[in-house]
């Protein structure tokens, strides 16, 4: 009865012990088969409730490390500039270092020997330019614009939705605030970028605004927005802020005029973060005439990351508080870089300017990619769309609950395929949280040495492969200056492969598609130029060694072509299989990705080099200088107008 007594009463508390047991299990199972089933079952609901139990405490612990941040209520705004003082100094998160000191390379069989040093500590490359040639077409165009609700699909655990042109987002937008007004009355707070860099693309979206509205009263079926449902306020920034409305407003032809009269930046400065601050502070609570309380969305429209970056976590922390969430309509981020190109034509002088340097990266927090030049003539893939917009836009978008928007600003650039890119995602999280991270993962710690030493130490192109006959005036100092360059780019190869090589062993544990993409490109590449300058070098010297004799009355030069054939020593030959493995694996793992793209480049021609004669065209006379320029030196015509800060 003992028995009988103790599992009714467990039974009574643990209804799942009566599935196990059954209905009488002290008759059904001798003492022995009960005793064994009442204590799996005992085991199995400890076990749940402890899984139970570690998934609250999980769920505390994510929430505590949330910023609280109290916020004032705002019932009516006053048109008029926002109140921040352009002057207040930013309080800004402590650089750290994204080159840890490293002890000498691990011994590798197949990677040549180096004489580098061990790299230092150092800052951040953000001010790192990169050469870009915004004329390049697009590689892979974008898939149209879905135009209805049913045909949307939402990325949200990737924080990132490729909505082709600005035009192309008309709809997506729409959608998503139906979505907001289906939870209740919404204001929405456009945030337009006032630099000359979004000029253009601000004038293409105010002919389109007209268009976001329709579309909204299409699909609006249970006239949400009708009655004051929905209500929109344009914001401007750069330098300052700017309020273009009284009030929010219902007209949508206020809005388009609004957006319209934005005035042009010149300063050069986006204050993008703290322009999100301010409008969560004064409008993400806010309420009509007739108190009814409305839920706030705000909409970025930029195609640069902004200079206050520091201010970041703060946006971030204000509106989640407040609930607001950030979308951004800007363009894709640099892959691996930091800056960009566009060209842009003053509106008022009528004069384009070419190349001008727009800060649009990197995707990540830090640079995660090498800068190295490649050999022969062909593309230097230099401007690459990362398929994901820059990283702090990105991270308020994904961390308030929005989305970025990424659009076809200015020039088109070689880009990739959205579905292909979607497990290739950065790591959005905070800063602290991504240093952290990188210092468990010595592959990861690795990579971003290697990439700080690339773009630190800025490499020169690929050193002449044409040169004049042995015995000519000029041959000597050819030689010698271009052997220093190709000495120069190994030095920095050697060094960026210290770290890359010391964590070899590391690589088969990496489970990040990212990563180890990153990882093989890098060492691969490396490897690469590091034969390619080893065997410069020996062509180089073989030639003063044992010059050969033209066999063609007509050749008067000798040129450097690819070679199948490594000549320099057997651990160059093992490097130089090594480096093509690694990047035909890359190739292979990774297809239709900027890596893939970057690799195929770099086996395009082989490792070694050969002497072949040549004949080149005698040189041009020299001309006589342009009318315009004598005019210019004589005082007679104006300096050309300084390219403008975008």
């Amino acid at each position: 009865m003992a028995l009988r007594d103790l599992t009714e009463r467990l039974i009574g508390r643990f209804p799942i012990l009566k599935k196990v047991l059954g209905e009488r299990p002290e008759l059904e199972l001798p003492a022995i088969g009960v005793s064994l089933a009442f204590h799996l079952a005992l085991l199995t609901v400890l076990g749940t409730i402890g899984l139970a139990a570690h998934h609250e405490a999980k769920n505390a612990e994510l929430q505590a490390d949330m910023v609280d941040t109290s916020l004032p209520e705002f019932n009516r705004i006053e048109i008029q500039e926002l109140n921040i003082d352009p002057t207040k100094a930013l309080v800004r998160a402590e650089d750290a270092s994204t080159a840890p000191t490293l002890g000498a390379a691990m011994g590798n069989p197949v990677v040549l020997a180096s004489a580098a040093a061990p790299v230092a500590g150092g800052t951040t490359a953000a001010s790192i330019t990169a050469k870009v040639d915004v004329r390049r077409p697009n590689d892979l165009p974008l898939p149209a614009m879905a135009s209805t609700l049913g045909d949307i699909v939402e990325i949200k655990g990737n924080g990132a939705e490729h909505v082709g042109d600005v035009e192309g987002a008309v709809d997506r937008i729409a959608v998503e605030m139906i979505r907001r007004l289906e939870r209740g009355r919404t204001l929405v707070v456009w945030a337009f970028d006032s630099s000359g860099s979004l000029q253009v693309e601000r004038e293409r979206l105010s002919k389109h605004i007209d268009g976001i509205y329709s579309h909204i009263k299409e699909l609006d079926r249970d006239k949400l927005a009708s009655d004051g449902g929905l209500l929109t306020m344009v914001v401007a920034f750069g330098e300052r802020r700017k309020a273009m409305l009284n009030e929010p407003t219902a007209d949508p032809a206020a809005v388009t005029s609004a957006i319209r009269d934005v005035p042009l930046d010149t300063t050069g400065i986006e204050s993008t973060f703290q322009t999100v601050s301010e409008i969560v502070t004064k409008w993400g609570k806010f309420k009509d005439d007739k108190g009814s309380t409305y839920q706030t969305v705000v909409i970025v429209v930029t195609d640069e990351v902004g200079d206050d970056e520091p201010m970041l976590e703060e946006a971030i922390a204000k509106a989640t508080k407040a609930k607001v969430p950030i979308y951004v309509l800007g363009s894709a981020a640099m892959f691996g870089r930091v800056e960009g190109r566009m060209n842009y034509t003053d509106p008022k002088t009528k004069q384009t300017f070419y190349n001008v340097p727009v800060r649009q990266g990197p995707e990540s927090v830090e640079l995660e990619q090498i800068r190295l030049p490649f050999w022969y003539d062909g593309p230097q893939y230099d401007f690459l769309d990362a398929g994901f917009g820059p990283y702090a836009l990105s991270r308020m978008a994904g961390a308030t609950g929005g989305i970025y928007f990424v659009t076809r600003m200015g020039a088109g650039n070689i880009s990739f395929d959205p579905n292909a890119m979607r497990e290739y995602r950065p790591d959005w999280t905070s800063r602290q949280r991504y240093e952290g991270d990188i210092e468990k993962h010595p592959l990861r710690k690795a990579v971003l040495s290697a990439a700080f030493i690339t773009h630190g130490n800025k490499l020169p192109n690929q050193p002449a492969l044409v040169f004049p006959p042995i015995d000519g005036p000029e041959f000597k100092d050819t030689m010698k200056d271009n052997q220093a360059l190709a000495a120069r780019t190994e030095y920095t190869v050697d060094e960026a492969l210290v770290p890359i090589s010391a964590v070899v062993k590391s690589r088969d544990r990496e489970t990040s598609r990212r990563w180890q993409a990153h990882y093989d490109l890098i060492r691969g590449r490396l490897l690469a130029v590091k034969i390619r300058c080893r065997e410069y070098n020996w062509a180089c010297a073989q030639m003063v060694k044992d010059a050969p004799k033209f066999t063609k009355p007509s050749s008067n030069a000798w040129r450097l072509v690819p070679d199948e054939e490594i000549h320099y020593s057997d651990k160059a030959v093992a490097a130089g299989q090594e480096a093509r493995k690694l990047l035909k694996r890359v190739v292979d793992d990774h297809p239709g990705t900027p890596w893939a793209l970057l690799a195929k480049r770099e086996l395009k021609d082989p490792l070694g080099f050969k002497w072949i004669e040549t004949t080149l065209p005698p040189r041009p006379k020299p001309r006589d200088m342009p009318a315009s320029k004598k005019a210019m030196q004589k005082g007679e015509m104006p300096k050309p107008q300084a390219p403008p800060k975008l």
